[in-house]
């Protein structure tokens, strides 16, 4: 048989110029690959976009790359902004709510990445009366709104004892993280009394461990988000790890199915392959035109997978936003607003072993049966 009719035969057999009908059969047996697909690269976008807006939170909501304590004027790589830290009470007519008030500078802290990471809603604060930031959740349990105003109690540590203060609604965030909105408020550093340090903001998170090093050899206590939130900074670290495991197994699953679907088209063609035996061709040749088939049909499946995850983790943040404003208490753990981050070398990567891994057990299952299984299967009715 000539090469160019047998590239036809496979083209024919994969469905090209074929029926709807008929290439929905063809295609129909990859389908579990495509689920796989889809879950490998699903799961890897969210994880991985979601530990990314975790990390931004802790450190932009949290500590900064690096807190420093006391008033830190030193030059370095990164921003420096001075944090006063308080807890407070809050009474409103109707109800009350625990607060963990940072002190800042208004004018400087909230930097368009804070605000952005906070979708920050805020008003006019030049001529309001003790102006105070506050999370929609907070907002929502005390029953307060922009310009609406209510009591803190405050600790003062100079006079060591609480002391009240009547706050105005300034601005109301939603980050969409419930470690912090549940808690997290904002009041200008004069309205407190108390210790100061500072949060430094790096470019490059991968040298923040050096960073500290630098700062504590220099005589300055300094540490990172990192250590500060460890027990969520480790948490995400053994997520993303116990995702690649998973990858594994689901990877050497969807391997399996390749030979299955080699198979389905060996009994569905059970005629034509006899026509082909008898027009002299060899076994190892049917088997690597088979093979061909078949890895084509995976590598479609595959494609398509990781169109379907790309597409759908678009819209996850929004669902994941529209759950958590219905009270899904499930999601409290979790970040439900954060940017999608496409890792296109890891997805190439993980999808490239796929195939690998695909191609190989197809060849390992085809290579198994002898000539005379074979023949039987061919010429069974």
């Amino acid at each position: 048989m000539k090469e160019s009719d047998l590239g036809l035969y496979i083209r024919r057999k994969s469905g090209h110029h074929m029926s709807f009908r008929y290439k929905i059969s063809v295609f129909l047996p990859a389908l579990l690959v495509l689920l796989v697909s889809f879950a490998l690269n699903f799961s890897q976008i969210f994880i991985l976009s979601m530990a990314e807006g975790i990390e931004k939170i802790l450190i932009y909501l949290g500590s900064g790359s690096v807190r420093v304590a006391g008033h830190y004027d030193g030059k370095g790589e990164g921003e420096v902004f001075y944090v006063k830290e308080s807890g407070a009470l809050a009474f409103s007519a109707d109800d009350s709510a625990p607060l963990y008030l940072k002190g800042v500078d208004f004018d400087s802290y909230f930097t368009d990445e804070r605000r952005s990471l906070l979708r920050l809603e805020m008003e006019e604060y030049d001529d309001v009366l003790n102006p105070v930031i506050i999370s929609r959740r907070i907002a929502e349990v005390l029953c307060v709104s922009p310009s609406s105003r209510f009591t803190i109690l405050v600790y003062d540590e100079d006079m060591d004892r609480t002391r009240p203060l009547l706050v105005t609604v300034a601005g109301i965030y939603d980050s969409g993280y419930m470690e912090f909105d549940s808690m997290l408020s904002y009041i200008p550093s004069a309205l407190l009394n108390g210790s100061e340090h500072s949060e430094i903001i790096l470019s490059d998170s991968e040298s923040v461990d050096d960073y500290v090093a630098s700062l504590s050899s220099s005589g300055y206590p300094a540490t990172s988000y990192k250590r500060l939130y460890s027990g969520i900074y480790e948490n995400v670290g053994l997520s993303v790890n116990v995702l690649y495991g998973v990858f594994v197994i689901l990877v050497i699953l969807a391997s399996f199915f390749s030979s299955n679907i080699s198979f389905y088209y060996i009994d569905r063609d059970k005629k034509d392959i006899a026509l082909l035996f008898l027009s002299g061709l060899s076994l190892s040749r049917i088997r690597r035109v088979y093979a061909s088939m078949t890895i084509r049909i995976v590598f479609v499946a595959t494609a398509s997978g990781i169109l379907l995850a790309i597409l759908f983790s678009f819209l996850t943040p929004s669902i994941l936003s529209s759950l958590s404003s219905h009270g899904f208490a499930a999601l409290d753990a979790y970040l439900t607003s954060f940017e999608i981050i496409i890792p296109f070398a890891r997805i190439i990567a993980v999808n490239a072993f796929l195939l690998l891994c695909s191609y190989l057990t197809l060849l390992i299952a085809l290579g198994c049966h002898k000539r005379e299984d074979l023949v039987k299967l061919f010429s069974a009715e």
